[in-house]
C-alpha cells in the first residue's frame, strides 16, 4: 500500500464495522416501532369490531324484547277473553272449547316468557360485555396514543443519532483504499461482520481453520486477505513469534 499501512486500513475497517453495526440495530429498531404499533392498532380495530358486533346483538335483542312484550300482551288479553268464556260456558261443549283455548294460550303464553327472559339475559351480558370492552378499548387507544408519541420522540433521537453516524461513516469510507473499501462493501450485502480477526489460525466468523498458506501470508501482514471459506476479510490479531505478530502489535 502506498499511502496508508495495512494496520491502519484494518482499524479503519473495523471503526466502518463497528459504525454499521450501529446503524443496522438502529434501521432495525425503527422498523420494529411502526410493526409495534400496526399490532396494537389491529388489537385496537378488532376490539372495535367486537363492541360493534355487541352493539348490533344489543339492538335486534332489544327488538325482540319489545316484540316479545307485545305478543305476551296480545296473550294475556287473550287468556282472559277465554277465560271469560270458560266462566260464561252455557254447557259442557262450550266449557271444553274454552278450556283447550286457555291450555293452549297458557303453553304460548310459557313459551313466550320463556323467550323473553333468555333476550333479557342477552341484553344483560351484551350489555356486560359492551362495557367490559369499551373500558378496554379506551385503556389500549390510550397506550396507543402514548406509545404514539414516545415514539416519535425515539424515532427522532434515533435518526439523529444515525445522522451522526452516518457522517462519521462517511469520513471513514473516504480515507480507506478504494479496492479495500469495495471488498468490504460487496462482503457487507451478504454478512453484517464483513472484517473478522484470526485467532491461533482461526477465522472468527466462520470459525473454521484457515489453510496454512493463507494463515502465513496473514501473517506477514502485508497485503488485505480474506478468508476461503466464508469470504469475510480476515486479520491477525494474536502475537506470532515466527510470523513476526499481528495486527495488534
Amino acid at each position: 500500500m502506498n499511502e496508508r499501512s495495512l494496520k491502519e486500513e484494518i482499524l479503519s475497517l473495523e471503526k466502518l464495522q463497528s459504525i454499521d453495526l450501529e446503524i443496522f440495530e438502529i434501521d432495525k429498531k425503527l422498523k420494529e416501532i411502526p410493526e409495534i404499533l400496526s399490532s396494537l392498532k389491529s388489537k385496537l380495530d378488532e376490539l372495535y369490531e367486537q363492541i360493534e358486533r355487541d352493539k348490533t346483538t344489543y339492538k335486534e335483542a332489544e327488538k325482540w324484547q319489545k316484540e316479545h312484550e307485545k305478543a305476551i300482551e296480545l296473550q294475556r288479553e287473550l287468556l282472559a277473553k277465554s277465560k271469560l268464556k270458560l266462566a260464561n260456558a252455557r254447557n259442557d261443549r262450550e266449557a271444553n272449547a274454552a278450556q283447550r283455548e286457555i291450555d293452549t294460550i297458557k303453553r304460548s303464553l310459557s313459551e313466550r316468557e320463556e323467550e323473553a327472559l333468555h333476550i333479557l339475559e342477552v341484553i344483560e351480558q351484551t350489555t356486560e360485555s359492551i362495557g367490559q370492552k369499551d373500558s378496554r378499548h379506551q385503556q389500549l387507544q390510550g397506550e396507543f396514543e402514548g406509545m404514539m408519541g414516545e415514539s416519535q420522540k425515539r424515532a427522532g433521537g434515533m435518526q439523529e443519532s444515525k445522522g451522526k453516524l452516518d457522517v462519521e461513516r462517511q469520513n471513514i469510507s473516504a480515507m480507506l483504499n478504494e479496492r479495500n473499501r469495495g471488498i468490504y462493501e460487496k462482503i457487507r450485502q451478504r454478512k453484517p461482520r464483513a472484517i473478522v480477526a484470526a485467532i491461533r489460525g482461526i477465522c472468527q466468523g466462520c470459525h473454521m481453520m484457515l489453510p496454512p498458506q493463507v494463515y502465513n501470508m496473514l501473517l506477514r501482514n502485508d497485503r488485505l486477505l480474506q478468508c476461503p471459506n466464508c469470504h469475510r476479510i480476515v486479520y491477525c490479531a494474536e502475537d506470532d513469534d515466527e510470523g513476526g505478530g499481528g495486527i495488534g502489535e
